[in-house]
Order: structure tokens, then sequence, then C-alpha cells
């Protein structure tokens, strides 16, 4: 997942993913899931069918998931800036092959993907869709179009793997190899959540309200796929002391793609989850459209920094297949640093060295440090890690 806000548009990315199973082809056998255990709560129950993303309780048990080997790199495109997100009428020039399923359009450039994955997609668009409804009680049938970019973002929207227009009820999916088939719900949720936030709660004054909410949207679904959620990962971050400040977040951080800025995701997705259990719904709303704490809450951000990081103190020593805060985030920040290579300069990147990079991100997601090490050195643009 980096997010625009703009008075037409909300723009969500996040970090993450390969489409659909027929897109491209995908490891014959999924991995082990490494975060199937971790015990989640939540203050504020969801009405839907999935899980709440509460926060995560304990360790887990002794006997840890052996981490996943992942042997073959992903089949990715040539990393270049070229699918387009605007405007209008390019992006329905570019991607005209489209088919309809109730509600939602998927649309794709013609040629690029099998048509029968389109049905998957609108599945997946219509559950994220029920889910972020649900969870803030209202109902929204409104139609929804699913641009599947098969290249990187243009320009406009360097190191995307998503990006939201609430306006025009768009949503657009980086489906060039480098997102896995089981992130694809977790972003598809994502880039869903800034499109009915932005039409049911109102354009935030931040992209800190607006990707947080979309990132705590996402995290059951990030879970239940087994990969790390943002409340453990933020919960690391403190304890490794490299959370960031609330100042930070709201008024400095670029939200520039979850892929290269998970910190700031995290940490945003961790402080949206926090406000709902504590305060409720209805306050955590109307905050997200003033951003006035003292006037919403009747406590002042200082004062929310304090109970935010209680909030993350009983989770911030958890080990989790063997991993802890400080050794994920140190495989993280090189990851990550790696990804801005990438996106500096996509041109001079081969198609090799992409895969080896998103391999170690996955790897990561899972809690797979040795192969996210491995990966990552592979790649040659991360910075070397010792195996």
């Amino acid at each position: 997942m980096r997010g625009l806000v703009t008075l037409v548009s909300i723009v969500g990315v996040v970090v993450i993913m390969i489409g659909v199973f027929a897109i491209l082809p995908r490891e014959q056998r999924p991995p082990a899931n490494p975060v199937a255990e971790i015990a989640t709560k939540s203050a504020v129950a969801r009405e839907t069918t999935s899980p709440s993303t509460g926060a995560v309780q304990g360790t887990t048990p002794a006997g840890a998931v052996v981490p996943v080997s992942l042997p073959q790199l992903p089949a990715v495109n040539k990393p270049q800036l070229v699918s387009p997100i605007s405007p209008l009428g390019l992006v329905e020039q570019y991607y005209s092959e489209t088919q309809t399923f109730g509600a939602v359009t998927v649309a794709w450039r013609p040629g690029a993907f099998d048509p029968a994955i389109a049905s998957s997609v609108a599945e997946m668009a219509q559950r994220g869709i029920g889910n972020v409804s649900a969870f803030l009680n209202i109902h929204d049938d409104s139609p929804l179009t699913v641009f599947l970019a098969d290249e990187m973002f243009d320009e406009n929207c360097r190191g995307c793997q998503g990006f939201a227009a609430s306006d025009l009820h768009q949503i657009f999916i980086l489906q060039d190899g480098s997102v896995a088939a089981d992130e694809m719900q977790g972003l598809i949720t994502h880039e869903v959540a800034h499109v009915i936030a932005g039409n049911h709660i109102g354009l935030p004054n931040s992209l800190f309200f607006a990707e947080g909410f979309a990132t705590y949207q996402m995290d059951a679904d990030v879970q239940a796929a087994g990969y790390v959620p943002a409340i453990q990962a933020a919960a690391w971050a403190y304890q490794a002391g490299i959370l960031p400040t609330l100042a930070f977040l709201r008024d400095e951080a670029t939200y520039e793609g979850r892929v290269r800025r998970r910190l700031e995701y995290d940490a945003a997705g961790s402080f949206s989850q926090f406000l709902i259990e504590k305060y409720g719904l209805e306050a955590y709303t109307e905050l997200y459209r003033t951003r006035v704490p003292e006037q919403v809450l009747g406590v002042d951000w200082q004062q929310l920094e304090e109970q935010w990081h209680a909030y993350l103190e009983p989770l911030a020593g958890n080990i989790v297949n063997g991993v802890d805060g400080a050794s994920w985030w140190n495989v993280a920040q090189n990851v990550a640093a790696g990804f801005g290579a990438l996106y500096d300069a996509p041109d001079k990147v081969s198609v090799e060295s992409y895969a080896a990079l998103t391999a170690a991100r996955l790897a990561l997601y899972r809690l797979d440090l040795p192969n996210a090490i491995r990966f990552a050195n592979e790649s040659n643009l991360a910075p070397k890690t010792a195996t």
C-alpha cells in the first residue's frame, strides 16, 4: 500500500501482492500459516464472515512453524512505469476489456489476462465491500470498477500496488506478478475501504487517517493468509524503538506504498484500531473528519500517544514463528530499502532482481527471515545482510 487525498479522490496503497491464481504460475502448494494460532480480540465486533483483527495477545506455542521454503522466484514482468491511473478517458481506453458481475466491473488491458480471472476478482471486491460496509454499519451497493494493471503504474503512482479514487468508485490493483495470490483479498479490501470511507465518512485531513483505516480493515485478510498483521508489526516497532510519533504520522509521513513505507502504514493502522476499540466507531469517524481530539475525545494528541503505546505494550514482546520485533524490523527495513531503490529507477532493474526482491518481501511477511535475507541479498537492491 501510498495514498493521496484530494478534493476528488482518496488514493490507497498497500503493500502487497500477485493477483489471482489463474493470472501467472504460482506455487503448487500454499505455504504454512505461521500466524494462524495468534489469538485475537476486538471490543468492536465485526458483523461479517471475516474474523476480527483486534489486538494480538500472547506468544505462539513451543515448536513454531518451520520457515517456509520458496525455491522458485515469482514470475514478474519487467518493472517499468506504464499503466495509467488518470485521466478517466485514458484509463477507460487503456483498460478496455471488461466483465461485469452485479455492481462490480473488472477491467484490464486487452489480452493482458485470461478473462476467467474476472469473476474471482469481482468476488473478492464484493467480499471487501460487504465486510467494510458491515463494519461501518452501512449498506453500499454503488457500482465499483476494479482495474487490473499488468505493469507498474505510471509516474503519478510511483510505487503503488493499489490506488483508489473514491469519487469515481474506482480501484486499481497491480497484477504484474509481484503480488501473491493469497495477498489479493487484503489488497482489494484496503482499496475498497478507501472508496467507502471517502463516500461515507468523509475526506480526511491527512493520509494518516485514510491509510490507517484502510490498513486496519485489511488486517483480518492479512492474518488469515498467514502474513504478520499490522497490529503485531506496530507493536514490534514500539519494542524496537522505531515506532513513528503521531506528529510524524500526521504531518510528515509520505505513505508512498506499503512495500517501502510499511512502518508508516502499520503504525497508522494500529492507531486506528486502538482508537476504535477504546473510544468507539462514532468517535473515531468524527476524529477522522476533524483531527481535533480535544473536541471529540476530551484528550490531546500527547495523551492519545501515551494511550496508544500502552495499548501496544502487551504485544511488543510476542515471539511468533521464532521471530521477535527487533529481528523482524531489522530485515524489514532492508527489504523496504530495496523497494526504494527499485522505484527510484525501475527501468534499470532486471526481472530477476525484481523477482528476488518480491520473494524476499513475501518471506518476510510470512516470518521466514532466513529466506527473506537470502532473497534480499540475491536481489542486489537491498543492503546486504549476513545469513
